[in-house]
C-alpha cells in the first residue's frame, strides 16, 4: 500500500513539474549578451586555471616508475 501511495505521489509531482505553464515573462535583449558574457568568462577562467596549474596537472599524469620529473627536481 505504501509503495502504491509513493508511486502515485511521485507521478503527480512529476506531472506538475513537466506540465507547461504560462510564464508571462519578458526576455530583454540584454539577456543574450549576458549569457555570452558568462560563457566567455568561464572559458577564460578555465584557460587561466590550466595555465597556472599546467605543471602540476602534467606531473600527475606523467609519473612513471617513481622517477622524479623536472618540476619536482626544481622544487627541491
Amino acid at each position: 500500500m505504501l509503495k502504491k501511495a509513493f508511486k502515485l505521489t511521485f507521478a503527480f509531482i512529476l506531472i506538475l513539474l513537466i506540465a507547461p505553464k504560462n510564464a508571462h515573462a519578458y526576455l530583454d535583449p540584454g539577456g543574450g549578451s549576458y549569457l555570452i558574457q558568462i560563457v566567455v568568462a568561464s572559458v577564460v577562467g578555465a584557460g587561466y586555471f590550466l595555465k597556472v596549474n599546467w605543471g602540476k596537472i602534467r606531473d600527475v599524469f606523467s609519473k612513471k616508475d617513481g622517477k622524479k620529473t623536472e618540476n619536482e627536481k626544481e622544487d627541491k
